[in-house]
């Protein structure tokens, strides 16, 4: 019987009070130590350890005491000393201890369980915190990936802008030496009749007017001190179909046309070249070949609608070269007009959606 009894249950069978004390009384005391774990962790752990070699109910408050270290500390030699500690209390517990008894099989497994739920528990909390910092750290490379993706979308945005006052800049300067030149014709032609001096009147009223409104619409107000020379006139959507023309050497395009061009005011109507420019890039780019169609529609004083449409060809080779954000630029765009642009992708085509409003000019 004594080969395969533990001290707890000659304990329990002896009925010794010192014995009991230390099996009933000694637990709480360690709760209340662990209680203050957080702050005084290497005081915690050594005076555990003195209670695990008094009484093994305190296997259970070491093994938490064991996981709390390995979750908080960094130092993997903190974690194995705390170990050592724990496991050499309760060692010197069953060999010397106040309920100590000549060593058996029994007491061979009460080490060995004892033992095992602190070191499994100091492992468990070992691979929590490692598990922890690796979510940490997928959420920091994320992050990471997020706070560069802005940035790149922010720069697009920059160079949209910049883009935009770069074209907008020859034509206030076209705008405003108009406005010169008729202002010099009534400040030295002494010989125009009434009707040729509210003509020229009207020619310079209408500029200056234009100019007025090219300038509100203006998303950057410099121009890139790298930019050299002087860029041409920009194109509006009565170019559209010489860009269509040109397109269809390398991919089908259609053009369906179903406004008046001249009637949409000029700084929509270069927004709206570039924008169809830039899918009609698109286009060709990610399904090269397929045929991809351009209608223009609206009703002028109400909305201007442009719709590109290209056909997916799942085999052909998609040109992945460019920065991937010309959809941003698009909206960049389309928001400086007041407008939208919103895209979809069903199972046979890629449709781009340009919505702007469609003010009339006086």
């Amino acid at each position: 019987m004594a080969y395969f009894a533990t001290p707890l249950v000659v304990t329990g069978l002896t009925a010794q009070p010192l014995l009991t004390v230390l099996l009933l009384g000694v637990p709480p005391v360690a709760l209340v130590l662990l209680a203050l774990r957080r702050r005084a962790p290497v005081v915690v752990v050594v005076a555990l350890g003195v209670l695990l070699f008094l009484s093994p109910g305190v296997t259970g408050v070491a093994a938490a005491m064991a996981a709390s270290v390995a979750r908080r500390h960094r130092r993997l030699a903190d974690v194995v000393a705390t170990l050592v500690w724990f496991v050499a209390a309760r060692t010197g517990g069953l060999l010397v201890g106040p309920l100590a008894a000549p060593w058996n099989q029994a007491s061979t497994i009460e080490w060995v369980i004892s033992t095992g739920i602190i070191t499994t528990t100091g492992l468990v909390g070992l691979v929590w915190r490692s598990q922890q910092a690796a979510d940490t750290e997928r959420a920091n490379a994320v992050q990471a990936r997020q706070e560069v993706e802005q940035e790149r979308i922010a720069r697009a945005r920059l160079a949209e802008r910049e883009a935009i006052a770069r074209e907008m800049h020859d034509v206030l300067a076209h705008r405003i030496s108009l406005v010169a030149l008729h202002a010099g014709v009534l400040a030295h032609r002494t010989d125009l009749d009434p009707e040729q001096t509210r003509e020229t009147a009207a020619v310079i009223r209408d500029n200056a007017k234009a100019s007025l409104d090219e300038l509100r619409m203006v998303l950057a107000s410099l121009r890139d001190p790298d930019a050299e020379g002087v860029e041409p006139p920009q194109p509006t959507l009565d170019s559209l179909a010489v860009l269509v023309a040109e397109r269809s050497e390398d991919q089908p395009v259609e053009l369906e046309m179903a406004v008046d061009p001249t009637q949409v005011p000029a700084h929509t109507s270069r927004q709206l070249f570039r924008m169809v420019q830039e899918a009609l890039t698109n286009a060709r780019k990610h399904a090269p070949g397929a045929p991809t169609t351009v209608r223009v529609s609206g009703t002028p004083g109400e909305e201007l609608e442009v719709v590109v449409r290209n056909g997916l060809t799942p085999l052909a080779m998609p040109d992945d070269t460019g920065s991937g954000l010309g959809l941003v630029g698009m909206a960049e765009r389309a928001a400086g007009v007041g407008g939208r642009v919103s895209h979809r992708r069903t199972e046979d085509e890629f449709v781009v959606e340009i919505t702007v409003p469609w003010r009339m000019e006086p």
